[in-house]
């Protein structure tokens, strides 16, 4: 996970086919920085604007960085439930928030028997993040708004929500436990009703 508190999730959503043509540039290259810079000039992403290509270019690579090389080479040659469950696995690695909502408000919501991924409930646990990182009370109140629409449409990318709300539990495979670097086996933790470890 990200040593800083990072809030810019809002920078892009999940993006897969991108983020997956991204990882298998790096496997190829071997090179970050390379990377990157094909990705903008090439215009991999289709996105008119420059400062866009720089922008998704660098949420996108700042989120496959969290990842081992093994990690990245699994997400590529995965399917379904275990790629996105490596894809979330970049996005809590990547913003403390994400991750945080997603081993509480998500997982125990889900154990509890509250099937559901709620705002109120988002915005629950945003105050009381905010009572630890005062950076979050610093947002303006359309930052809050696009940071809870952003975290809420990876969700759905992820397949861990649906569209209206559902909490839909994914199920990797053992396989994907086994994936995952030992430093980060509470990375396991992230996924409602499943127990991967």
């Amino acid at each position: 996970m990200s040593s800083t508190y990072s809030l810019s999730m809002s920078g892009s959503s999940v993006r897969r086919p991108e983020t997956l043509e991204t990882a298998r540039m790096y496997l190829d290259l071997g090179d970050w920085i390379e990377v990157r810079k094909r990705v903008v000039e090439g215009n991999l992403y289709q996105l008119n604007a420059e400062s866009s290509r720089k922008r998704v270019a660098g949420e996108l690579i700042k989120r496959l960085r969290t990842l081992t090389d093994d990690e990245i080479r699994f997400l590529v040659d995965s399917h379904l439930d275990d790629q996105s469950a490596m894809l979330w696995v970049s996005v809590c690695r990547t913003y403390q928030f994400v991750s945080g909502l997603s081993a509480t408000v998500l997982r125990d919501r889900y154990e509890s028997g509250i099937p559901t991924y709620t705002e109120g409930a988002y915005e629950t646990f945003f105050e009381q993040e905010a009572q630890i990182h005062p950076e979050l009370l610093k947002m303006t109140g359309a930052g809050k708004k696009k940071m809870r629409n952003q975290v809420f449409r990876m969700l759905v990318e992820c397949d861990l929500v649906s569209e209206d709300g559902a909490i839909t539990p994914i199920h990797p495979s053992p396989a994907f436990a086994r994936a995952i670097d030992v430093a980060h086996q509470d990375d396991l933790d992230l996924f409602p009703g499943v127990t991967l470890r």
